[in-house]
Parts: structure tokens; sequence; C-alpha cells
């Protein structure tokens, strides 16, 4: 997890499916209760996503929201865009390149 003034992202890997989910939840738990203003999760280097991690980043972003925060998803490709653009969630929760940051 890397922090700056403004923001902190989490950069995930390989697949983010229900064992990775259940591995990340103390961290996301404590990315839920932060003071910055933005959380990132970059998924540049995350092949494949399923249900429990869509869940995952929805519980976060609707934890985040609802004290005033904002999460993005950095660099979503191949499967996961699929799957974000398939479920819409990509109308809630921007999907961004490192060019936007």
């Amino acid at each position: 997890m890397m922090e700056n003034t403004q923001e902190i992202t989490l950069t995930l890997a390989n697949e983010f499916d229900a064992y990775a989910a259940k591995q990340l939840e103390a961290e996301l738990d404590v990315l839920s209760q932060t003071e910055q203003p933005e959380v990132i999760i970059d998924l540049t280097h995350v092949s494949f996503i399923d249900s429990c991690g869509i869940g995952a980043i929805v519980f976060l972003y609707k934890r985040l929201k609802s004290r005033g925060r904002s999460l993005r998803l950095l660099n979503v490709n191949g499967q996961p865009r699929q799957l974000i653009n398939m479920l819409r969630i990509d109308k809630a929760i921007p999907l961004i390149t490192r060019a936007e940051i």
C-alpha cells in the first residue's frame, strides 16, 4: 500500500478471487476507515477477477462513499474490465489510467 497526501494506492496482482479477497479482508477494512480523500486500487497486474473480488471492491466503495471518500480503479484490462463493464460497476466507480492521476 502506498500513501501520499491525497490518496492511498493498493496494488493487487494475479487473481482477485474469493481466496485473495479473504486474504485482503483486514486491509480493505483498514482502507475503508482512511482519512485520505481517495483510495486507488491498482489492477494493472490482475488477470482475473470473480464475484468475490467484485464484491470486495463494491463493499469498499460503499464504505468509503458513506464517509465522503472516493474510490478509483487503475489500469483495469482484460477479463476484469469485461466483468466490471458487464456489471456496470464502471458507472459508479471510475476506471482510470496512469495518465489521469
